[in-house]
């Protein structure tokens, strides 16, 4: 059972008896939906079942690969990625998918990404790298360095 399953479990079941890691808080009943699509997670404030607050809030690591997080908000139903170690000539992007299906994907070069809604849908975060300075200016694709697990 994955971690975001087992937060809307316990929310069904009024218990959460799952502990890995850090506990998430149990996960909203409707999160923010498609309205957080691209939204900054550490400034967009979320209405969700009468309650406000940020999305990044009460966010927990769901999964790391080298550089890149894929950060998980239970309040908002939202994921995005986190470079733990931002540098000039790398980036990180967040892809959504719905099935097999890519639904959203942002790229960022700053510490994380904007949000995709996460209701129902599966995300990964992925690191890349430039071959220099002079790619990283021209605004290159890069190459992997590696994705987190789907979660």
């Amino acid at each position: 059972m994955s971690i975001k399953s087992a937060i809307a479990t316990g929310l069904t079941l009024g218990t959460l008896s799952i502990v890995v890691g850090a506990v998430p808080a149990m996960a909203a009943t409707s999160g923010c939906g498609n309205v957080c699509d691209g939204k900054n997670p550490d400034t967009y404030v979320a209405t969700v079942d009468g309650t406000s607050k940020k999305c990044a809030t009460d966010a927990v690591t769901l999964a790391t690969k080298g550089q890149v997080e894929l950060r998980y908000s239970a309040f908002c139903r939202t994921a995005w990625a986190r470079d733990v170690d931002p540098g000039t000539w790398s980036y990180i992007t967040i892809e959504s998918y719905s099935g097999s299906t890519l639904r959203k994907r942002y790229k960022a070069s700053a510490a994380w990404t904007p949000m995709v809604n996460d209701k129902n849908l599966v995300a990964r975060g992925c690191h890349y790298s430039y071959d220099g300075e002079d790619e990283a200016a021209a605004g290159g694709t890069g190459h992997l360095d590696g994705c987190t697990t789907k979660h």
